[in-house]
């Protein structure tokens, strides 16, 4: 007997690339350390928030529930209990004082990567407060 299991796929795979180049998961850990004695780190934790936040827009509640009917585990590499709502309370606590380092790291590292010409580009941080 064999038994199939269906889970989204969607932009997973796309997501997860553009987050792996830019490095979220290693930026974020590099300022936040402390979420290497989980069996997830900050940064991993905030990659798979993103890739909810891009396929599944939706409130920020049961993200384990989503994890379990998309391949986030294929994907990325988490077991979607891991995302449960604590794992995910201590993650956006540990980056939340270092949301402006965090971002401006992850978008100059998106110039850089992605060559985004910035001779007109005006940066305004002020709309990201909710992010």
């Amino acid at each position: 007997m064999t038994s199939v299991v269906e889970k989204r796929l969607g932009a997973l795979p796309v997501a997860a690339g553009f987050l792996r180049r830019l490095d979220v998961a290693g930026i974020v850990d590099e300022v936040c350390p402390g979420g290497a004695s989980a069996l997830v780190t900050h940064g991993q934790v905030i990659e798979a928030l993103v890739a909810n936040r891009l396929t599944s827009p939706a409130p920020l509640v049961r993200v384990e529930d989503w994890a379990r009917c998309w391949a986030v585990e294929e994907v990325f590499g988490i077991e979607p209990g891991l995302l449960n709502d604590d794992r995910l309370a201590r993650a956006l606590d540990a980056i939340a004082p270092h949301l402006e380092h965090i971002a401006g790291t992850v978008g100059a590292r998106a110039i850089g990567e992605f060559g985004v010409d910035v001779a007109r580009m005006h940066w305004d941080m002020t709309s990201m407060g909710g992010f």
